[in-house]
């Protein structure tokens, strides 16, 4: 899914109140009172992020609004690129087909007369 619709997905949850698109790596006091955000989860499985001398979590974890989240399944963007990357060939044959087939479709439509 694109941001869009996973945004969309995520906030059709009745737990969610509003997703913060673009929102920077470390979450500052400012921005929990901007936003008034009253709780900040992560996940246990998360992609790689580069190494940094600061938690990003500091400030919600210190006010008391952090809870670590267990993931029910292993899946990052990072190996969900991989399995689409090493099914590339299945993919590309597959396209093929539907679109000689939307082709002929289209070659071999008949227009039904209005009359």
């Amino acid at each position: 899914m694109h941001l869009h619709e996973r945004s969309l997905s995520v906030l059709a949850s009745r737990y969610v109140d509003e997703v913060i698109i673009g929102a920077p790596l470390e979450i500052t006091k400012d921005m929990i009172t901007t936003f008034n955000i009253s709780l900040v989860v992560h996940g246990t499985v998360a992609e790689k992020s580069l190494p940094s001398e600061k938690d990003p979590y500091e400030v919600p974890k210190s006010i008391g609004i952090f809870r670590l989240l267990e993931s029910p399944k292993d899946i990052t963007t990072t190996s969900v690129a991989q399995r689409i990357m090493a099914n590339h060939d299945a993919y590309v044959k597959r396209n093929a087909k539907k679109a000689k087939s939307e082709k002929r479709y289209y070659e071999e439509r008949k227009y039904v007369s209005g009359d």
